[in-house]
């Protein structure tokens, strides 16, 4: 009984440990939206060597370094602000390999609009312990909607596309 004991509690504190990955990544992102570059190596190492990260209309990046340009030019070109926030995480251990997907809502300013939106989606990931650290090994993001703030989802599902018909 014991070590079952001790099994849930290790499956539980790899939950949370996830959980704190997720959170950790939410400040960095928005930190480096608002300008400070000094997070990016901090973001970075939440990573694996060859993690994939698909962005839908943004791109898939692969690779700390195709990631590094994608933090750092990218998003603080487009951005100037934002805010994320998760729920609703389903999170599955099976040792040292992890699947998780989470619901998240963004507070955003696109930059060359000056224009307030509201991004919502959801996060499909997959994690690996290395060295007895949670990171990731991939994620995806698909986004159900990029919304004027002003508008809704309703008026104006996809901002990006209106704003960058030639990127997306």
């Amino acid at each position: 009984m014991a070590q079952g004991l001790e099994e849930r509690l290790r499956v539980l504190e790899d939950i949370e440990a996830i959980k704190q990955l997720r959170a950790t990544y939410c400040y960095l992102v928005d930190a480096g939206v608002a300008g400070d570059a000094s997070k990016l190596d901090e973001l970075l190492d939440l990573f694996t060597d060859d993690a994939r990260a698909e962005y839908g209309d943004y791109g898939t990046f692969e690779g700390k370094e195709a990631l590094r340009q994608f933090f750092k030019e990218l998003i603080p070109g487009v951005l100037s602000y934002s805010a994320h926030m998760v729920h609703n995480p389903v999170i599955e251990v099976e040792g040292d390999r992890a699947k998780g997907k989470w619901y998240f809502e963004a507070a955003c300013t696109f930059s060359m609009a000056n224009r307030a939106t509201w991004a919502q989606g959801k996060y499909i990931e997959e994690y690996v312990k290395v060295d007895g650290i949670w990171k990731w090994k991939s994620l995806k993001v698909v986004f159900d909607y990029f919304t004027p703030f002003d508008e809704g989802w309703v008026k104006t599902k996809d901002l990006v596309r209106q704003l960058f018909p030639d990127t997306t």
